[in-house]
């Protein structure tokens, strides 16, 4: 098991880069279509997309179905205290998943601990996941903790995503919305976040520490919120843990059915790295990172 000390103060879909023709910059990223059914479009082609980046319409050179293995990190905040149908439910995700992908399993909360690295071994995972303990202390530093996680995927490569499984109590935060947005920004991350209700009420602040408790609170509910949204993720508000595994089924679904797109950026060209990827073919809706890195 390794951890990270917390105290820094600073973050789907894969970001690539090269050169096309050695006259322009290439930029490879993934997202996931579905039609008017909800039902995943594996088939598109140059002609069914607009790209743009920076607020520009960029050349398209290929489109399709990702090849790349894709790395799941799959984190678990000790306040949720998983039951049996959640740790079942993950086990089953990895299971299906292990065609394509490795999995690594975090436990976060005061601190951001790595029980197991990546890997397809699906015994691995349930040993580790079980060995998680059946307690919910609550009180951590579900920021901060995000954020180192998050960092570590800096190291991969391909396809990267990140899986958060909390809860709605609100938690403290030494680490801005911003500096976990900058992270899924740079690293290319997608983030999926599924949270259960609780029915537990924090403490209530002093007067002299109720500006910052709200202040904390608003920062992790951007998190939440603004990370799937910015990455291409999603963020399921989950009411018992009943509904973990639905959610599980989404997700992986999502990540089996994820395109790549390739588009070239004129060599010289400026780009604050705004995202936007759009489907010409009726009824098609795309779901993918909005910010990349400038450039």
């Amino acid at each position: 098991m390794s951890r990270w000390p917390l105290g820094l103060l600073f973050v789907g879909v894969s970001l690539i880069a090269g050169t096309h023709a050695a006259t322009a910059v290439t930029r490879t990223v993934y997202f996931t279509a579905t039609d008017s059914r909800g039902i995943y479009v594996d088939d598109l082609r140059p002609a069914d997309l607009v790209v743009r980046d920076g607020g520009q319409v960029r050349e398209i050179l290929r489109v399709g179905p990702s090849q790349d293995r894709l790395k799941v990190s799959m984190v678990f905040d000790d306040s949720l205290s998983p039951d049996d149908v959640v740790r079942r439910a993950a086990g089953t995700m990895v299971e299906r998943l292990q065609d394509s992908a490795d999995v690594a399993l975090y436990l976060v909360g005061n601190g951001a601990a790595k029980i197991l690295d990546f890997t397809s071994n699906t015994a691995l995972f349930r040993q580790a996941l079980n060995g998680i303990p059946r307690r919910s202390p609550g009180g951590g530093n579900l920021v901060e903790a995000l954020y180192l996680v998050i960092g570590e995927t800096r190291r991969l490569e391909g396809r990267r995503a990140v899986v958060l499984l909390t809860t709605e109590i609100p938690q403290r935060s030494s680490v801005t919305a911003n500096g976990v947005l900058d992270q899924l920004r740079d690293t290319g991350a997608v983030l999926y976040v599924a949270t259960l209700a609780s029915t537990r009420t924090a403490d209530a602040p002093t007067p002299e520490m109720a500006h910052i408790e709200v202040m904390e609170e608003v920062e992790r509910d951007r998190v939440l919120n603004d990370g799937p949204k910015q990455s291409g993720g999603l963020r399921f508000s989950l009411l018992n843990m009943e509904a973990f595994p639905p959610a599980f089924d989404r997700i992986r679904g999502e990540l089996q059915h994820q395109t790549s797109v390739t588009y070239a950026i004129p060599d010289g060209a400026k780009t604050d790295g705004r995202l936007s990827i759009v489907s010409t073919r009726k009824g098609v809706t795309i779901r993918g990172p909005r910010q990349l890195p400038k450039i």
